[in-house]
């Protein structure tokens, strides 16, 4: 079996997280497996995870497949949200040659499968239908890392500052890192301290954004900021060596100010100047937990 995740956006696998409408689950998908995966449990769950990816454009979009896996589920209030993870060992597929196999891969034209945004799961042997088509050569596709997931803490000092942290979000998820920012993933109507508490225990790393009002305000315990630095503290209380919340500065002037919680971590400073591009370089090295190669040790020379 094989996910066939069809979509219309541009360039939508280009990025590391997707969203689609609960709706849509399992459109295009034979009865008895739309009864055995319609229940997202645990154990479901990890199945979809196990199964290999076909990530499609719709036809108009003219754009190559990729080949992969989906690496976390999540289900929100209306929609569900996949971590994906492309193959590097799978070339893309282009609209036309995807197009000649759709008969294969049991994408049903003649009920415009192809033109309709779903997620399907297909009795298919995807991994065998690509290597008659001269698309594979590998026998199996191996799993895919989770890309890094990042919640970004902050606060509203104003709109040019808001502005400036969806800016550094969209840098980090070209990055591929999977940020989850309230501006883009709370909905009308939703429970703000359920998002914050939930994005926190969720992410691998929280990014706390330094200003000088968001110090302010976690100093006060005032509003969603002194809600979230709680949350915070609590964690820090309970694992002191913990490497999951990282100080970022954007502050204007030199002297820097820090919530003493935080003060002792190693942060990175993004305040305007020479420095911004090297330190936003460092961060995304860091949570990719890429790590700078160390030399290797020489022998004593005076033995």
């Amino acid at each position: 079996m094989y996910n066939l995740l069809m979509t219309a956006g541009e360039d939508d696998w280009d990025n590391p997280t997707w969203s689609l409408s609960t709706g849509r689950y399992l459109e295009h998908t034979v009865p008895v497996l739309r009864d055995r995966f319609n229940t997202l449990t645990g154990d479901v769950v990890e199945q979809l995870k196990g199964m290999p990816t076909l990530f499609a454009y719709e036809e108009f979009r003219d754009q190559p497949a990729r080949v992969g896996r989906i690496t976390e589920i999540q289900q929100l209030q209306h929609e569900l949200r996949v971590t994906l993870a492309l193959d590097p060992a799978v070339t893309p597929i282009p609209q036309t040659v995807l197009s000649s196999i759709y008969q294969e891969l049991d994408i049903n034209i003649r009920n415009w499968e192809h033109s309709r945004t779903h997620w399907a799961v297909k009795d298919v042997d995807l991994v065998n239908v690509l290597m008659r088509a001269n698309l594979l050569n590998l026998a199996q596709l191996p799993p895919q890392p989770r890309p890094p997931k990042v919640f970004i803490s902050y606060s509203w000092d104003s709109p040019e500052h808001r502005q400036w942290v969806a800016l550094l979000a969209a840098n980090l998820r070209a990055q591929g890192i999977d940020v989850i920012l309230d501006q883009w993933h709370v909905r009308g109507g939703e429970d703000l301290a359920a998002f914050m508490d939930r994005s926190i225990r969720e992410a691998d790393r929280v990014l706390v954004i330094c200003s000088e009002g968001y110090v302010e305000r976690a100093a006060g315990r005032r509003g969603g900021v002194g809600f979230e630095h709680m949350i915070v503290t609590g964690a820090l209380m309970q694992d002191l060596g913990t490497v999951k919340f990282i100080p970022i500065v954007r502050q204007s002037t030199d002297q820097v100010v820090i919530p003493a919680e935080l003060s002792t971590r190693l942060r990175f400073n993004l305040s305007a100047g020479e420095q911004y591009q090297n330190q936003l370089n460092d961060l995304i090295r860091d949570l990719h937990d890429v790590q700078i190669p160390i030399p290797p040790l020489g022998r004593n020379p005076f033995i």
